[in-house]
């Protein structure tokens, strides 16, 4: 290590406080390049983006020089716009009319915001303000699932059912009215059922608390159209379109949390796209300016909208900012005119065939499964029962170590915090087959060589 490095990463643990490091640490490493799914520190070493650093990164690091010319010439033009009392810019104006082409139908009406947690903070708000002007104030309960991630606001840390208390038990006590229903997860079914013949009990259920509780003072239900964090958890084909009518039956409102999933993570614009199912709110953030630049949004739709007409709603200083604005109008540019979409639906095809193919037969390996490039890797001790790995030997953290070691960046989740033990697979939507193969190369030497002398000891 340099001398210069050495004082730089001791300034920085003593200075910068990084999230999910522990206070006054740092990892050791310094970033300042990149270029196509590769990031690179200041020694020169590469590594391949198989996270899409945080699921965020959609575009890689080819665009970077359009993208900052994009950026560059709103500066020049108008470098800041409030867009309170009223006002606006012609470049989120813009932005906007490209947006709507991307939305499901109907959801056409935006609130902007800084990034994902503002985004599902503001869902809750809008949907307790909205029954409270339709004159049933008593809705203001918000469902969320166990496995579930919502951001680090104090609503979206409520809303939140991950982590076994690692990230919310320093706050207590949380924002009230936040209830948890069962996860979809058919892999470890929290309700002990087997897919298809559970009839989607997990669906299901959600009626039953909907019930339990009262329908009149439930506001809206949230979840994940995939669940990222937990590990990238896919749900069955039933669930959403069940969901959808159970919110309806009941009058409550659907918010899907697309903040990760969203803007073609799954070979779709947003992920409730795969089955045709309209929430009346959208969260959105990461994707929609493939985080280039702080940037998300609240998408609603009509009825919603008709619903808040007249309310004063406060909002953050830098909502709808201009620069943002052309930086996330560049990125949906790209988006369609690149075709980004059908690659992340081929390449997806591909990953998930490969893996299923070489990675499955594996001991340590117990199930496969994702949409598009958001691919979840199940690792087991034992396949037969499904046990996983006791999270005292640290064996994902180890790997997530290896893997970065041999110059792959992967986010992993561990039983002691999460539902399991899962390998997230979600590099940029750009990749090609040449890196995909590199990056699975690379997992598969790492999971062996981690897991391997384990199984046959």
């Amino acid at each position: 290590m340099t001398v210069d490095k050495e004082k730089l990463l001791q300034f920085d643990a003593d200075h910068i406080v990084h999230w999910v490091m522990p206070v006054g640490e740092n990892a050791g490493h310094i970033f300042n390049d990149c270029k196509g799914v590769t990031l690179i520190d200041t020694d020169g070493n590469e590594y391949l983006d198989g996270s899409s650093q945080l699921v965020c990164v959609s575009l890689g690091y080819d665009y970077n020089d359009e993208i900052a010319a994009a950026a560059a010439e709103q500066l020049k033009k108008l470098p800041y716009m409030t867009t309170f009392w009223g006002l606006t810019s012609d470049t989120l104006i813009n932005f906007t009319e490209r947006l709507v082409k991307f939305m499901p139908d109907g959801l056409d009406h935006f609130c902007f915001t800084n990034g994902g947690s503002e985004s599902t903070e503001l869902s809750f708000q809008l949907a307790r303000l909205y029954w409270k002007r339709k004159g049933s104030g008593s809705k203001y309960k918000i469902i969320s699932l166990h496995n579930s991630y919502h951001g680090t606001s104090f609503g979206a840390t409520s809303a939140t059912g991950i982590f076994k208390g690692m990230f919310s038990s320093g706050y207590v006590p949380l924002v009230p009215g936040f209830i948890k229903a069962p996860s979809y997860y058919c892999y470890r079914c929290m309700l002990d059922r087997e897919y298809p013949s559970c009839g989607i009990q997990c669906a299901a259920h959600l009626e039953k608390l909907i019930e339990t509780e009262g329908s009149d003072t439930i506001a809206a239900f949230i979840a994940e159209p995939e669940h990222g964090t937990a590990g990238d958890i896919p749900p069955p084909p039933e669930y959403w379109p069940m969901v959808r009518e159970i919110c309806d039956k009941h009058d409550v409102l659907l918010i899907a949390d697309e903040v990760m999933t969203g803007f073609g993570r799954t070979g779709m614009a947003f992920c409730v796209d795969h089955w045709d199912v309209k929430p009346d709110m959208i969260a959105m953030g990461k994707g929609i300016c493939s985080s280039f630049i702080p940037f998300g949004g609240v998408a609603l739709n009509e009825k919603v909208h008709e619903g808040l007409k007249g309310a004063l709603i406060p909002g953050a200083t830098y909502s709808g900012h201009p620069v943002a604005a052309a930086v996330a109008n560049k990125v949906l540019e790209i988006y369609e005119r690149d075709n980004i979409f059908q690659n992340v639906v081929n390449m997806g095809e591909y990953a998930l065939k490969r893996l299923n193919e070489e990675f499955l037969e594996l001991p340590f390996i117990g199930e496969i499964n994702g949409l598009g490039l958001m691919i979840g890797i199940e690792i087991v001790e034992d396949k037969a029962n499904k046990k996983g790995f006791d999270p005292a030997l640290g064996k994902m953290n180890e790997i997530r170590e290896k893997a970065f070691e041999k110059g792959l960046l992967i986010r992993v989740t561990d039983e002691g915090w999460a539902p399991s033990n899962r390998v997230s697979f979600g590099p940029p939507l750009t990749s090609n087959k040449e890196q995909i193969d590199e990056m699975l190369d690379i997992l598969y030497s790492v999971l062996t060589s981690v897991l391997g002398a384990e199984i046959n000891a």
